[in-house]
């Protein structure tokens, strides 16, 4: 399960930044997400999906500090999720398309950079 929490990370990171700026609105979005949802969806045998929370919230922080941006977060998301295809069930695809959602309509409206990531990643997810 870390390998999943590790891509919700970069893949919520490259989403608020796609904006060139993480604002603490989305940060709150998702944090208040992931601490919603994330029982629910982790497998009860995996002892880290109680940690994911704060994985995923320090994953966003060290991301904003090195100054990572919006595309570089992506690739970063499809190369974990290309190499642990199996881990991403269709709910688990749900909740990150829904998280992404979420966090780009958590500060103003959704913006070009936001949509278009958007449909990137719903097209990737979707994918057979």
């Amino acid at each position: 399960m870390e390998q999943v929490a590790k891509a919700i990370g970069f893949i919520v990171y490259a989403v608020a930044s796609a904006d060139k700026h993480v604002s603490p609105e989305e940060k709150k979005v998702v944090h208040d997400i992931i601490n919603e949802n994330w029982k629910i969806l982790a497998d009860h045998e995996d002892p880290f999906g109680v940690r994911a929370l704060d994985f995923i919230d320090k994953m966003m922080v060290v991301l904003d500090e090195k100054k990572v941006d919006s595309e570089e977060a992506f690739r970063l998301f499809k190369e974990v999720y290309d190499e642990n295809r199996e881990r991403f069930t269709p709910g688990m695809n749900n909740f990150i398309v829904t998280i992404c959602i979420k966090t780009a309509a958590a500060f103003n409206q959704l913006n070009k950079a936001e949509l278009v990531l958007l449909s990137r990643i719903e097209l990737l997810l979707k994918a057979i």
